[in-house]
């Protein structure tokens, strides 16, 4: 017959020894008592063999859940009283980190036949901040931001798309004809190829930059009829922080039927800043149109 042996005495340590059917099962537990060190000299511990509805908690000096198992489902809980349904692992508990240390490579592994998933909440709000998933059906890799906002993709190929990254192209849809000289004048782009993150404005022909960076802007500017006997012709790509500006001269004593101007800059713009085209033609006659489905403009952010 099993028995259990308690011995030891108040000022030592004590002894739980726990003695099977013969001796070759005994197994002895010391617990100091000073310490509180739970030390197993030999064997396993078994803690709920039957399998019964009960919790098992560890308390510490300032957690009544230090480590907690639910009887239900078996989860986890680091100073948690209860668990979620679907949750396997639960740390709650201040400002704590998980931490893994070895000299050897570390990593985490996420094992499953559908999609495998990362993500991140706002406690206090009870919502979904972002995070990360990888999906089995097609190979690819799903960045979220903002709440489950698809932000940017890795397909199985390795082509990057991010459906938001500010990105347009914008071209002249009515043409603008006779344009006036030794003035600025604006170059409309009434009409929009593409809008990525909706920067664009047809109605005031601007890019507003959303964030702070680097921009890629370009323009390519088809001229009807420009005037040789201008003194010289001035596109500018106007930011505000900086004007960046092309100037430009017609060789010849005859005006051209269409002339070609394409400009392109890397620049600095702050969120909020604009940038549009603006046209500028020294002396000569106001002839020149812009011609309407060719004249684009366009940019997006590099970084």
């Amino acid at each position: 017959m099993s028995k259990v042996k308690i011995t030891g005495h108040a000022s030592g340590s004590g002894t739980l020894t726990l003695t099977g059917p013969n001796t070759n099962s005994d197994r002895t537990i010391t617990l100091p008592d000073s310490t509180g060190t739970l030390l197993a000299s030999e064997g396993a511990v078994t803690i709920n063999d039957s399998g019964a509805d009960v919790d098992f908690r560890v308390e510490s000096d300032t957690n009544a859940n230090s480590i907690f198992v639910q009887g239900s489902n078996g989860a986890v809980g680091l100073g948690v009283s209860s668990i979620a349904t679907n949750d396997a692992l639960h740390i709650e508990n201040g400002e704590s980190y998980l931490v893994m240390k070895d000299a050897q490579q570390m990593g985490i592994k996420l094992y499953g036949d559908d999609t495998n998933v990362i993500y991140s909440y706002d406690k206090t709000a009870d919502s979904l901040t972002g995070g990360v998933t990888w999906a089995h059906a097609d190979g690819a890799t799903n960045f979220y931001t903002g709440g489950l906002n698809a932000r940017m993709t890795i397909d199985s190929t390795g082509a990057v798309t991010m459906p938001n990254q500010p990105a347009f192209s914008a071209r002249v849809a009515t043409q603008q004809n006779n344009l006036a000289i030794n003035s600025d004048v604006t170059v409309l782009f009434d009409s929009e190829v593409f809008d990525q993150n909706a920067d664009f404005n047809t109605s005031t022909n601007t890019f507003t930059a959303p964030v702070t960076g680097r921009y890629f802007l370009a323009m390519n500017l088809v001229l009807n009829v420009p005037d040789a006997a201008a003194g010289f012709y001035q596109f500018s790509i106007k930011t505000s922080n900086r004007n960046h500006t092309q100037t430009n001269t017609i060789a010849g004593s005859t005006d051209p039927t269409y002339w070609t101007f394409n400009y392109s800059v890397l620049t600095d713009m702050d969120a909020g800043d604009t940038s549009y085209i603006n046209f500028y033609q020294n002396i000569g006659t106001a002839q020149t149109d812009v011609r309407a489905m060719e004249s684009t403009f366009s940019g997006y952010l590099v970084a």
